[in-house]
């Protein structure tokens, strides 16, 4: 090779070294890693309203803590109690809308982030004909990375907001 390439890939090898050596290596991953977290997100998102269980207790660790800031209580759950609740709550109501948004993810590093979102979720009685649940809950969640796949650790309800017709 001429000296000129060389040089050419040298100078490039330090400053990848450098950028990584003084920003961390998950900086250089922080695009790709939000776009996992949103697909993680939409697919829980489609998994409740489609109503598939077992779709969305694979988006949580086991157990699965549950902080509700409004009523100040704190759960630790297992997955098989997750489904046994999730099961009972599909008898009741139908989910028609689960959407995340306005999204301020932080990655802490490649397998543990914080995502802050807003949740809007609507809900058919499944008992009174023409009766609908539908809020906006201002949620934070705490992701670990595990088997490959983002999974919430912990779902800390911060707000929430019925919507009227």
């Amino acid at each position: 090779m001429k000296k000129s390439v060389l040089l050419s890939i040298s100078l490039i090898l330090v400053i990848l070294i450098f950028v990584i050596l003084t920003t961390g290596c998950t900086s250089l991953f922080t695009p790709l890693i939000k776009i996992e977290i949103m697909q993680m997100l939409n697919k829980l998102g489609q998994a409740n309203v489609e109503g598939n269980v077992d779709q969305i207790i694979i988006h949580y660790t086991d157990p699965i803590t549950e902080v509700n800031h409004l009523s100040e209580e704190t759960y630790v759950t297992s997955l098989e109690d997750k489904r046994i609740e999730l099961e009972e709550m599909m008898t009741y109501v139908d989910c028609l809308v689960d959407d995340f948004s306005n999204e301020q993810i932080t990655i802490l590093d490649t397998t543990n982030a914080i995502v802050e979102c807003d949740e809007h979720s609507k809900f058919q009685d499944l008992f009174e004909e023409g009766v609908f649940y539908e809020y906006i809950d201002r949620v934070k969640l705490t992701l670990i990375k595990a088997e490959g796949n983002w999974k919430i650790s912990i779902y800390e309800l911060l707000a929430s907001e019925e919507v009227t017709p």
